[in-house]
């Protein structure tokens, strides 16, 4: 007879200001989920047992996520988690994995700013995702590809992403040929920067570099155009990586840019199989295909880790968890020390519904930098 069913937990942030990361990171899930199941199942503890997806939505909120991750370990009797998106929510799921000495399976969440969550590092979660020493001189590079004066104004709100991604681009840019001219910070929750635009544009910033959460980006790429602030480059980190960038804001997106780390124009495994099957249900080859990917990805490697340990126990599985060395649809999956599998990002920019690789131009299939962002003029 087969064996009762593994039951996985999962966040994500169906709804709140993180929405747009929520609906794809369900659908990578389900789908990795689906063909465990179709397949028959995973061999544990001497019989097969199908996976069982506990799905939640954590609101975009950090005590949600915490009390649903405790409730998936504890009361649903969990054997392992997957993760939500950005460290904001991920960090505090990390903290109860840690108490509760259950796996975490990590992805959609940029490497150190995790890493920063606990001096000395994790022993029960695993993180696979871009580093973000590597992305934040992936905007510098493909500035590379068009004529500006170099000068950079950052806009970087006060969450963990935007405090650590906003010291290492202040860090990197004189590295890398450029100046920042200008920099506003400011909490999340923010919706006016009349007077940051004015200074950004004063400061005669050529690129505009973003980490933001979405609706307070769409208000900044808005407030920009309605004044007439045209930059030659216009990032948008977090802000513009999922779908919901072009649903939100609709023409004014065209031409914004922004770190991704996946991209159907790159040699990946079943990369055109991604977008057979999305594309046409999300309006486009839209930044969620990156995330339906990574999703997909991290729980394939839960799973492969579960037979591999043909076994439900919480160490065995997390031993299995670290010999992970395999190329999955993300890419090369291999932990290291810190526990953490970095993914090298690229650079994509918004055409339409579509985003484009721009950066590498190597291998072939990137487009051209379209400057300056259409959406903005």
């Amino acid at each position: 007879p087969p064996g009762p069913d593994i039951v996985i937990g999962a966040n994500a942030p169906l709804t709140g200001d993180l929405g747009i990361f929520g609906k794809p990171m369900q659908l990578g899930y389900q789908q990795a989920v689906d063909e465990v199941n179709g397949a028959g199942g995973i061999l544990v503890d001497g019989k097969v047992s199908k996976i069982k997806l506990n799905l939640t939505d954590d609101k975009s909120d950090p005590n949600t996520a915490t009390d649903l991750a405790r409730s998936a370990y504890l009361k649903d009797n969990a054997v392992a988690m997957l993760g939500s998106a950005t460290p904001p929510l991920n960090n505090p799921i990390t903290a109860v994995a840690e108490q509760v000495k259950k796996p975490l399976m990590l992805t959609n969440n940029p490497l150190r700013a995790w890493l920063s969550g606990k001096q000395g590092g994790y022993t029960w979660a695993w993180d696979t995702f871009f580093d973000e020493l590597q992305m934040t001189q992936v905007q510098f590079q493909t500035s590379d590809l068009i004529q500006t004066n170099k000068q950079v104004a950052l806009f970087t709100d006060t969450e963990e992403d935007g405090v650590t991604m906003g010291n290492l681009w202040e860090t990197t840019a004189p590295k890398m040929g450029y100046k920042v001219v200008y920099h506003a910070k400011f909490p999340v929750g923010t919706n006016n920067f009349s007077s940051q635009i004015s200074a950004a544009k004063q400061a005669n910033a050529d690129v505009l570099i973003a980490q933001m959460i979405p609706p307070d980006a769409a208000a900044l790429w808005k407030q920009m155009k309605a004044v007439g602030f045209v930059p030659k480059a216009a990032f948008c980190e977090k802000c513009g990586n999922g779908g919901g960038w072009f649903q939100i804001l609709g023409p004014v997106s065209n031409g914004t840019m922004n770190a991704d780390w996946w991209s159907s124009s790159l040699p990946l495994p079943q990369a055109q199989d991604f977008v057979n099957k999305y594309a046409q249900q999300l309006g486009g080859q839209t930044g969620d295909l990156s995330v339906i990917v990574a999703s997909y990805s991290a729980a394939k490697v839960l799973f492969d880790a579960l037979a591999a340990a043909q076994s439900t126990d919480p160490q065995k599985l997390n031993d299995a968890l670290g010999k992970t060395d395999k190329t999955y649809p993300l890419g090369p999956i291999k932990f290291d020390k810190d526990h953490i599998a970095p993914i090298k990002a690229i650079a994509t920019q918004w055409n339409g519904p579509n985003v484009q690789r721009v950066w590498p131009t190597d291998p072939p299939g990137a487009a051209k930098v379209v400057t300056p962002p259409p959406g903005l003029q």
